[in-house]
């Protein structure tokens, strides 16, 4: 499962509050990044999937924005988990940076496809 790492030699349990043992300071800033881009990613195929349920048909043009956010989430998450891979506390916001790139470039990639009429099943 998830490896559980000690908290640094600085930080008091006594003095922080649940949850806080590792600080701020603790993480990778490529992960965070990486992880950012996903959720921007998954934020906007949203607002494009409302838009075109609204009947703006033209805005699922804009489905190239979620996959040109996903891809380079993709590689800078996977980038910053092996480079920085002391400093994470948990696996899990590892797994959430992938996952919500892995949504965004799949949520774009079938906006796509609807926006260029891309045949998904044979017929």
């Amino acid at each position: 499962m998830s490896e559980m790492r000690e908290p640094t030699a600085g930080a008091s349990t006594a003095s922080t509050p649940a949850g806080d043992v590792y600080g701020f300071a603790a993480g990778s800033p490529l992960l965070r990044l990486g992880g950012g881009l996903g959720i921007a990613a998954c934020v906007v195929g949203l607002l494009v999937l409302v838009g075109a349920c609204a009947g703006m048909n033209k805005i699922v043009v804009l489905s190239l924005i979620p996959v040109g956010l996903s891809i380079p989430g993709l590689v800078v998450s996977l980038i910053g988990a092996i480079k920085d891979k002391a400093a994470i506390a948990e696996d899990t916001h590892v797994l959430q940076a992938l996952f919500a790139n892995a949504i965004g470039l799949i949520g774009g990639l079938l906006e796509m496809a609807a926006w260029l009429h891309w045949p998904l099943f044979h017929k």
